[in-house]
C-alpha cells in the first residue's frame, strides 16, 4: 500500500511539473536604437502586470521565459521612449527605441549629432531654434545669430549681396590667425572660408560657405563656446563650434507640405551730408578737371568741361541719393516631409533672388 501512494505521488508531480513545463516558453530578441542601430545595453524588459522580467546584455540581447498564451513585453530605459510590444506566438522579438526628448529639458545637439540635456554639459552651449532663425530671414544664417548668443560677435557686411559675415566667440584667440567657429552641419564639417578680394578701398566679397545654407532647413543652431565643448572636433574647433542640424521627415508621419515667402526692400540707412555751395577749383578759381571743392560758388554759369562740352556750373544736391536703389531679397521655399515605419524622407526647395542698392 504504502508503494502504490509513493508511486501514485512520484506520478503526480511529475504530470505537474509537465503541465508546468508545457505552460512556459522562451522570447528572445535584440533592443537596438532606431536613430544608428547601435545595441542597447541594459535596457528593462518585462512582462506586463508581473514581476518576471530580465536586462538587455552589452550586445543589446535579451531572453525571458513567459507564460503561453498572448502578453505584452514593456521596455523601458531612462531618455528613451517606453515600448509595448504584444507577444503573440511569436519566440523572437527585436524592437528599435527612440530618445524620449519630452522627458528632457533643454535638449541640444552636441558632436556629431548626440542629443544630451543641457544641465548634463560640463561646459557652455548655446541654442537657436528654427522659429528664431526664420524670423528674420537672413541671406547668411551667422547673421541670425546677431543678439541672439551670449559672447557670439557677428560682423555683417552691410549692404553687399551676398557678402560675408564674420562670427567670433567669446573674443579673438589669435592676433593674425583665424579667428572663427568651425561651422558642422549634421555631424560633417564645412570650410567657411571667405573668398574675397577686398582691401579698404576696393574689391570684391564673394561670401563665405555658410550663406550656401538654407535657413528653411535648419531645425536647430548649437554654438559651442570654447576649446573645452568642442574637443570632439579637434584643433580647428579651438575658436568654438557653430552645429546646425537639419529638420528631417519623422516616422508613421503623413505627408506635410511646408510653404515659406518672403520679400523684402532694402535702402540706404544715412548718407553723408555734402556741400552743394562751391564746386571744382582752388583759390576761388575754377577748374573742371580739379578734384577738390574751392572753387567759386556755383551759380548757374555756364562753362567748358573736361569733355570739352559746355556745362551749367551748378549744384546736384541729390546726385548721390539717386545713385542708391531699392534693394530687394525674394525667398521663395517649398519641402514635403514624412514617413513610414521603416523609413522617413524630406525633400527641399528654395529660390533665392536678391538684388542690392549698388547697381550692379
Amino acid at each position: 500500500m504504502k508503494k502504490f501512494l509513493l508511486l501514485s505521488f512520484m506520478l503526480t508531480l511529475a504530470l505537474t511539473f509537465s503541465e508546468s513545463w508545457a505552460q512556459e516558453r522562451t522570447v528572445s530578441g535584440k533592443v537596438t536604437s532606431i536613430d544608428d542601430d547601435a545595441a542597447l545595453p541594459g535596457v528593462n524588459v518585462v512582462l506586463k502586470g508581473t514581476t518576471t522580467g530580465t536586462v538587455t546584455d552589452i550586445d543589446g540581447n535579451y531572453k525571458l521565459s513567459v507564460p503561453t498564451g498572448d502578453g505584452t513585453l514593456v521596455f523601458s530605459f531612462i531618455g528613451l521612449a517606453t515600448e509595448e510590444i504584444s507577444i503573440g506566438d511569436r519566440s523572437v522579438i527585436d524592437i528599435q527605441m527612440s530618445q524620449d526628448v519630452q522627458q528632457l529639458s533643454e535638449v541640444i545637439v552636441t558632436a556629431a549629432g548626440i542629443e544630451r540635456e543641457e544641465r548634463s554639459l560640463g561646459y557652455s552651449v548655446s541654442t537657436v531654434g528654427a522659429d528664431e532663425v526664420l524670423k528674420a530671414r537672413e541671406a547668411n544664417i551667422a547673421n541670425s545669430l546677431t543678439g541672439k548668443v551670449a559672447g557670439v560677435d557677428v560682423t555683417a557686411s552691410a549692404g553687399t549681396v551676398g557678402a560675408s559675415s564674420r562670427v567670433v566667440i567669446r573674443g579673438a584667440a589669435s592676433i593674425n590667425g583665424n579667428n572663427q567657429p568651425l561651422y558642422v552641419v549634421d555631424g560633417i564639417p564645412i570650410s567657411n572660408s571667405n573668398y574675397a578680394s577686398v582691401d579698404r578701398f576696393s574689391g570684391v566679397d564673394y561670401g563665405n560657405r555658410a550663406s550656401d545654407i538654407n535657413p528653411d532647413d535648419i531645425e536647430s543652431i548649437s554654438v559651442l563656446k570654447g576649446a573645452a565643448a568642442a574637443a570632439l572636433y579637434g584643433q580647428r574647433a579651438a575658436n568654438g563650434v557653430i552645429i546646425v542640424t537639419t529638420k528631417r521627415g519623422r516616422k508613421n508621419q503623413k505627408m506635410a507640405i511646408t510653404i515659406n515667402s518672403s520679400l523684402r526692400f532694402d535702402n540706404a540707412f544715412k548718407l553723408p551730408d555734402y556741400q552743394n555751395t562751391y564746386g571744382q577749383g582752388t583759390g576761388n578759381k575754377l577748374d573742371s578737371v580739379g578734384t577738390t571743392s574751392w572753387g567759386p560758388v556755383m551759380d548757374g554759369r555756364n562753362f567748358v568741361a573736361a569733355d570739352g562740352s559746355v556745362k551749367q556750373y551748378s549744384a546736384f544736391p541729390d546726385n548721390v541719393a539717386d545713385f542708391y536703389e531699392t534693394g530687394k531679397t525674394m525667398i521663395n521655399s517649398v519641402s514635403l516631409a514624412g514617413g513610414d515605419e521603416k523609413s522617413t524622407y524630406r525633400f527641399g526647395i528654395t529660390a533665392f533672388d536678391q538684388e542690392g542698392i549698388v547697381p550692379n
